[in-house]
């Protein structure tokens, strides 16, 4: 992918979320109510219209599950072994190193970047890993409720897009085009909320940020490096899941550490400082990492 490419796909996703972080900064935003719109309704739609109308084969549904297992464990593994050569412990940072940004970044990138096909795996990835935060997650942050991943729509919704799409079922038209309305909210409203968010976090010391940075940035691509290599896994899958691997940490892990855990601050600064990372980090992988 050349430079121009690189930045026609990458320039929308900043400019969204700038506009969040403007909005934000001039105007008294509800980012709670984008938030529960985006969780409750906008992504769930968009998990289950992309699934429903996909082409992916269930071996690759299966691949692309099995990846996000490998790079959440790995990157777990990375953040340890760096913290511990640091002569510290992970503590909250193991959080945001372990779970990226599956929703308000990579699913437009892959849009961008890979047309509908590339969506298709993203939203794949973004459900997998929305059933692994709203469990593992929930568990890593400190809470106690192994059902809470029941609680959340996505579970149901990817279930019944991929039971829709592998049966041919046909819903009623205006059903489809609702839900595809409702679905198409999502993706604005994420980056929104992403520049929101950010416009309103502190930046604490940098050391743990930048060492939970690393491991999943940094590591996230060596492990996925790893697992396409011993997969053999090619085409737009295999360029979906490097772009995976170095998506920064998801806003949820900040949700998350303040709700069940006490290390918001470390969560939202490793947001932060990964979000900047990423600005130069997902244009080098488009251009040369694929």
């Amino acid at each position: 992918m050349d430079s121009v490419e690189v930045l026609r796909t990458v320039a929308p996703v900043f400019l969204l979320a700038g506009v969040g972080w403007g909005l934000a900064h001039w105007r008294r935003l509800s980012i709670d109510t984008l938030t529960e719109v985006v969780m409750y309704i906008g992504a769930p739609c968009l998990v289950f219209s992309s699934l429903s109308s996909g082409t992916v084969h269930a071996a690759e549904a299966g691949i692309l599950v099995a990846a996000c297992l490998v790079l959440v464990a790995g990157t777990a593994l990375v953040a340890r072994l760096l913290f511990a050569a640091s002569g510290s412990r992970p503590g909250p940072y193991l959080l945001p190193a372990m779970f990226m940004n599956a929703g308000n970044m990579l699913l437009p990138l892959c849009l961008f970047a890979f047309g509908d096909e590339g969506l298709v795996r993203g939203v794949i990835v973004f459900a997998t890993m929305s059933v692994l935060m709203s469990s593992l997650g929930v568990y890593v942050a400190g809470g106690k409720r192994p059902g809470e991943v029941f609680r959340l729509p996505y579970i149901y919704a990817a279930v019944a897009g991929l039971a829709v799409g592998w049966t041919g079922v046909e819903l009623p038209e205006p059903v489809q085009r609702s839900v595809a309305l409702l679905g198409d909210l999502a993706i604005p409203l994420m980056l929104l909320a992403l520049g929101a968010r950010l416009q309103q976090q502190a930046l604490p010391s940098l050391k743990g940020p930048l060492l939970a940075t690393v491991s999943r940035m940094g590591g996230g691509y060596l492990v996925a490096l790893l697992f396409v290599w011993v997969t053999g896994v090619d085409g737009v899958t295999r360029s979906v899941l490097m772009l995976v691997s170095v998506m920064p940490s998801a806003l949820i892990n900040f949700v998350f550490a303040q709700k069940y855990g006490d290390g918001a601050s470390e969560v939202a600064a490793t947001v932060f400082v990964s979000t900047l990372v990423s600005l130069v980090a997902i244009p080098l992988v488009l251009a040369f990492g694929l």
